[in-house]
């Protein structure tokens, strides 16, 4: 728990204990998202029983407020330093090359029932599938909890994103049979991409 103290923001109430033992559970959920997302299970699992050994701990020793009990919680500013955090310990390479110039690339989730998600990001991609997790967005909506991540084109140029997004959207038929809620922000690259998903799909002979 000491290695996390220089990560932990003051505690408003005093209550060091619980600071410590609050930002060490995100990091336990942290690098449970990171290991999950790189399939990963094992570490997913151990990290996932450090977080729930860490939330006992804290509490014991949990701050009151006008509301009751301080709860833990994720999300927000301090969260994602912490997953970039530990991306810059497990990737350091990746985070160095989006501080020289934005990564942006074109991923896809797959379920284990076989469900696609499409989706663009600038940054490390990462950093945005734990995201989704978080948040139950996207492959894990519907309580989804083991996801196959992987990029499908790296170093797209920003202004040609909606393009890529919307041509895998199709060609992965991501919006009719799987989790994308539209068909993105170019049509024509949609009808493009369920094109070739029927030119492959067609019986030869």
């Amino acid at each position: 728990m000491e290695e996390t103290r220089p990560l932990v923001p003051k505690s408003k109430s005093g209550n060091v204990k619980a600071s410590l033992y609050r930002h060490a559970w995100r990091r336990a959920v942290a690098l449970s998202l990171i290991y999950q997302n790189k399939g990963n299970k094992e570490l997913d699992k151990r990290y996932q029983l450090i977080a729930l050994e860490l939330s006992s701990k804290y509490d014991a020793v949990a701050p009151e407020n006008l509301y009751g009990t301080v709860r833990l919680e994720l999300g927000g500013e301090a969260f994602e330093r912490v997953i970039r955090f530990e991306l810059q310990q497990l990737l350091p390479d990746d985070l160095k090359e989006t501080k020289s110039r934005p990564l942006a690339c074109i991923s896809i989730g797959t379920c284990d029932q076989g469900r696609v998600y499409v989706g663009q990001t600038v940054g490390p991609p990462e950093l945005r599938w734990a995201q989704h997790r978080m948040l139950s967005t996207g492959p894990f909506k519907d309580g989804e909890k083991y996801v196959a991540w992987g990029v499908l084109e790296r170093e797209v140029h920003p202004t040609k994103l909606n393009e890529r997004e919307a041509y895998y959207i199709g060609y992965y038929d991501a919006y009719r049979s799987g989790y994308n809620e539209t068909t993105g922000n170019d049509w024509v690259a949609y009808q493009r991409g369920q094109a070739d998903r029927a030119k492959i799909s067609r019986p030869s002979g």
